[in-house]
């Protein structure tokens, strides 16, 4: 009951602290909750962290810092009328011995997010990287795990990384010799798509802004791919590529016609859902909206959205708090 009310009281003061425009990093360690206030707040909580914790923030912007532990880090949702900013280059360098996963979700990064190092299967969930990501070193060795997201200006795997895009839109991907990619049900632009080395891709579409000629290379595998906008084939090179088509911006999207926006969606035109080029491997539409989990920015875990104070207490001295929790 205890941790029970410690929690509650965090979240009250949290909330209270986002009417009055004070953004807030609340750590999470063994039921026991600190909070951190001001832009600096997810810097303090980040060194004060340990593996297996969580950092909350609240709407609003956040300096960006170094994560060295495997903890959750969890913000207001990247489609929120106020949405968690960070602002800096944030960096993952977790010690390869730590047992918990990195994860993040709900958060915008506003300049690049890189990792670097050897260790367990972090995890981006329902964010948006702004400015691109990258792995740092020749020697990087981690299982990248990116669900529900939108990369933007770059996507570049290096050492001898793994990653898996799922249902996500990416805006430029760079594989070095020694990476792997798998890619399912996502939307790539990509207009020089000769650089996507020995890289798997299922149910997705690649679009190019400027109807090039590029081929994807041979050592690639491409299932039930749809490529938009190329002046030749993208696919023609490649030994391993059943139910790939080709079409026009008009023939697959609903109104995408080739310049990226927030608040594009991505969605096929109806024709192209009824067309059989435009199915994947599972029967469901190819793009972010099929596959195993179709693209969208609901958080996993509960936001409050309002809280009500009254002005004082009642006859029995309590005072009463009313909290939506979304």
């Amino acid at each position: 009951m205890k941790k029970f009310l410690l929690s509650l009281v965090a979240m009250m003061v949290a909330t209270t602290s986002f009417a009055q425009n004070t953004v807030v990093a609340s750590l999470s360690h063994e039921g026991e909750t600190t909070m951190f206030y001001g832009l600096s707040g997810l810097v303090n909580a980040a060194a004060a962290a340990k593996s297996g914790d969580i950092i909350n923030l609240s709407r609003g912007i956040f300096n960006a810092t170094t994560i060295k532990a495997g903890i959750t880090l969890r913000g207001a949702g990247i489609d929120s009328d106020d949405p968690t900013y960070l602002n800096g280059n944030l960096h993952i360098e977790i010690p390869s011995d730590d047992a918990n996963h990195f994860t993040m979700e709900g958060i915008i990064c506003n300049n690049e997010m890189s990792m670097k190092g050897t260790f367990s299967t972090p995890q981006i969930v329902k964010c948006k990287l702004s400015s691109g990501f990258t792995t740092k070193t020749t020697s990087d060795n981690i299982d990248i795990l990116v669900v529900n997201s939108k990369v933007i200006d770059h996507f570049n795997v290096g050492g001898v990384c793994k990653v898996s895009l799922i249902n996500s839109y990416v805006d430029g991907v760079g594989i070095n010799n020694n990476a792997h990619l798998m890619g399912l049900n996502c939307v790539i632009w990509k207009d020089r798509v000769d650089y996507l080395y020995h890289s798997v891709w299922k149910n997705c579409i690649f679009f190019s802004g400027k109807n090039y000629d590029y081929a994807l290379p041979t050592d690639c595998e491409c299932t039930n791919c749809v490529g938009v906008n190329y002046g030749k084939d993208p696919f023609r090179n490649l030994t391993i590529k059943p139910g790939c088509s080709t079409a026009t911006y008009a023939e697959a999207f609903k109104d995408f016609t080739g310049t990226y926006t927030d608040e594009q969606t991505f969605e096929l035109s109806a024709a192209a859902k009824a067309n059989d080029n435009f199915k994947g491997t599972d029967g469901t539409e190819v793009g972010l909206y099929g596959g195993p989990v179709p693209f969208n920015l609901n958080l996993s875990y509960p936001l409050i959205s309002t809280m009500k104070v009254d002005e004082q207490t009642d006859s029995e001295g309590k005072l009463g708090v009313t909290i939506e929790v979304k």
